[in-house]
């Protein structure tokens, strides 16, 4: 007895198998995504500890400066801010540096150098050394926030005269601002809070500084 033939259309599609073969596609696609972000994740961590360890080591080495360089400043761990009073830069309602502060630039500012430009990668950690100046209640917004601006100026301008390690790199990390009143604390006396602040801006670090597109070849290859 003959079995029946069966004909199949050759135009005829094993659909199970098309949808099998798109599902090992997409999972794999998964798996290689997951792999990615699990890596790029890892880095990240890895660099936010670097980057801690680098400040660290900034924070340390200004404290240990300043001891060594006979200075009794209180460092903030966070920025390593260091505030210098209005009485040893300046005097009352002034932005002309006495020469008592001239001296203490002197021994102040290559700490600063130092300590900044001590490697490549903690430089790179430190992406400004700002020089903030502030004023008291007392006087005016207007005048206020103009005399803190030119006592900031008025010791990025004596910087620049200096002669000290890194000099030429190190100003371009300087950046001046004035604050005038808004932070003084009506608890202080005026005289504290007319300062000087020195304190580091670090880098943020993010995945764009992580996951970076290909860089070209000067030659455009």
């Amino acid at each position: 007895m003959q079995r029946p033939m069966i004909l199949r259309n050759k135009n005829s599609v094993d659909e199970t198998g098309a949808w099998l073969s798109i599902s090992d596609l997409m999972a794999g696609l998964l798996m290689v995504f997951a792999l990615l972000l699990i890596t790029t994740l890892a880095q990240l961590l890895e660099y936010e500890e670097q980057s801690k360890s680098n400040r660290v080591i900034i924070i340390e080495g200004l404290q240990n400066g300043l001891r060594n360089a006979g200075i009794d400043s209180i460092v903030d761990s966070n920025t390593g801010s260091v505030s210098l009073a209005d009485s040893v830069l300046f005097e009352a309602g002034s932005s002309i540096l006495k020469p008592s502060g001239r001296q203490f630039l002197d021994k102040l500012v290559p700490i600063y150098s130092q300590v900044i430009f001590q490697s490549t990668e903690i430089s790179q950690e430190v992406l400004y050394l700002v020089i903030e100046g502030h004023t008291d209640l007392n006087e005016s917004r207007g005048s206020g926030m103009k005399l803190s601006i030119n006592r900031a100026e008025a010791v990025v301008d004596y910087i620049d005269e200096m002669i000290f390690p890194y000099k030429g790199v190190f100003l371009r990390k300087i950046l001046a601002a004035g604050r005038g009143n808004h932070d003084a604390d009506p608890n202080l006396k005026a005289v504290e809070n007319r300062k000087v602040l020195f304190r580091f801006e670090f880098q943020s670090h993010d995945l764009k500084d992580i996951v970076k597109p290909p860089q070209r070849s000067d030659s455009g290859e």
